[in-house]
């Protein structure tokens, strides 16, 4: 099998085919172009880990992607619960590192995503 073939799986078997069409987008940010964090992300990250054998532990997922409930207090969290589109005008999508569709790809090819 291929490491293309693989990827392909990946993008299958985590949902990620809603997104991912083809190697045009190769370059698309998980969080920054497609809004996707919290526990979405890390489901993604473990199905790299226990479908593709990527080893993930050097992985600091904080880096990549922000909590799964924002906010520098508890009625913060409760309005971006809330009202999620808030969420995006506040937060500084700047501060977190991109994670694109090449880097998982790439992962699974060398078997360590870093």
């Amino acid at each position: 099998m291929t490491s293309y073939e693989s990827f392909e799986r990946f993008i299958e078997t985590s949902g990620l085919s809603d997104y991912f069409k083809g190697d045009r987008d190769l370059e698309l940010r998980l969080y920054h172009d497609l809004g996707i964090y919290g526990d979405i992300a890390e489901s993604y990250i473990e199905t790299l880990r226990d479908n593709c054998n990527v080893d993930v532990t050097d992985f600091v997922f904080s880096d990549y992607f922000p909590e799964e409930f924002a906010g520098k207090n508890q009625l913060q969290k409760i309005i971006f619960s809330l009202v999620p589109f808030i969420r995006s005008k506040v937060e500084d999508r700047k501060g977190y590192k991109p994670l694109t569709f090449l880097m998982l790809k790439d992962a699974i090819r060398k078997g360590k995503l870093v």
